[in-house]
């Protein structure tokens, strides 16, 4: 059995949840081990906002990388067939001779930091793709569509995604809303179950 989707229960942890959402999507929820919600929780989170609040800042790419690859670890010595490839600047684009859509063809995810507000990133789950729209997870709960016709929320289709976005608005290099951004300051990881 499978588990829909969730949502982050703060304004700081869309990468936890994200990368929580990942397993659910790839995973029966009988095969997920709690020593990987635990320690995905345990690393995560890491960074202080200006005022020293712990966690302020959500949590850093130097994290991302750290789960990605104790999940790699954590893969070779027990029965949780898993691998995950962290994926830098020119290589994260949608082009369909890319990684990303190689791990979507091959039933993968893709955990994908987009802009979200002026100076704030968020992290969300790609699910799947199309000629024209980009279709994720989004772990931050809204329940109003939005005034932009370049992205739609989705209500029926919790267990794999939530929103739909525009394709040409997702591979923006602009700092939009939803946009991958910059591409010196994209970041990704492809999941996927082995």
């Amino acid at each position: 059995m499978k588990t829909p989707l969730g949502y982050q229960i703060t304004e700081y942890d869309c990468v936890p949840t994200t990368f929580i959402n990942a397993l659910k999507y790839l995973f029966q929820r009988d095969e997920i081990f709690p020593e990987v919600i635990k320690n995905i929780y345990m690393y995560s989170l890491d960074t202080y906002n200006r005022n020293g609040k712990s966690g302020g800042n959500g949590t850093s790419y130097f994290a991302v990388e750290l789960i990605s690859n104790w999940l790699n670890e954590f893969s070779k010595s027990h029965n949780f067939k898993i691998q995950c490839e962290t994926l830098e600047s020119e290589e994260i684009n949608l082009k369909t001779d890319s990684k990303i859509y190689e791990c979507l063809n091959n039933d993968g995810v893709a955990a994908v930091k987009v802009y979200f507000d002026p100076n704030i990133y968020h992290y969300v789950l790609l699910t799947s793709i199309d000629d024209d729209y980009v279709y994720v997870f989004d772990p931050y709960y809204r329940k109003r569509n939005f005034k932009d016709k370049e992205i739609e929320i989705i209500v029926d289709k919790s267990e794999i995604h939530n929103r739909r976005i525009s394709k040409s608005r997702f591979t923006e290099k602009e700092e939009k809303f939803y946009a991958m951004g910059l591409v010196k300051e994209r970041e990704c990881t492809l999941l996927y179950k082995l």
